[in-house]
C-alpha cells in the first residue's frame, strides 16, 4: 500500500512541475508576444470664430509631423463625435488633435 501511495504522490509531483514548466511564469517570463499599447491623442481646444471650418482650423494649427487629412478629420471627429452632423458656431470649443513627436510605444 506505501508504494502504491508513493507512486500516486510521485505522478501527481511530475504532473505539477510539468504544468508548471509548460504553462507556468517560466515560460510567460520568456514569451515573445509582441506588447500592444494604446496611443492616447493629444489635443489642444480651440474656439471657434465665425466664418470657421474644419480646414481652415486646420490651417491655422498645423501638425508638425507629415500627416494626411484623412487620419486629421478622423482623428477629429474621434474627439468631437458631436460634429459629424453638425456645423460649427461661433463660440463652440473644439478639440483639435496635435501630432507633436514621433516616439512609438514600447
Amino acid at each position: 500500500m506505501k508504494i502504491f501511495v508513493a507512486t500516486i504522490l510521485l505522478l501527481v509531483s511530475f504532473y505539477i512541475i510539468k504544468v508548471d514548466l509548460i504553462e507556468g511564469t517560466i515560460p510567460l517570463a520568456y514569451s515573445s508576444q509582441p506588447v500592444t499599447c494604446e496611443k492616447e491623442l493629444d489635443y489642444i481646444t480651440v474656439e471657434v470664430m465665425a466664418g470657421d471650418t474644419l480646414h481652415s482650423l486646420f490651417a491655422l494649427y498645423p501638425s508638425s509631423e507629415t500627416i494626411t487629412y484623412t487620419e486629421r478629420f478622423t482623428d477629429f471627429y474621434t474627439l468631437n463625435p458631436h460634429f459629424i452632423n453638425q456645423a460649427f458656431k461661433a463660440g463652440e470649443k473644439v478639440r483639435l488633435p496635435t501630432y507633436l513627436s514621433t516616439v512609438e510605444c514600447k
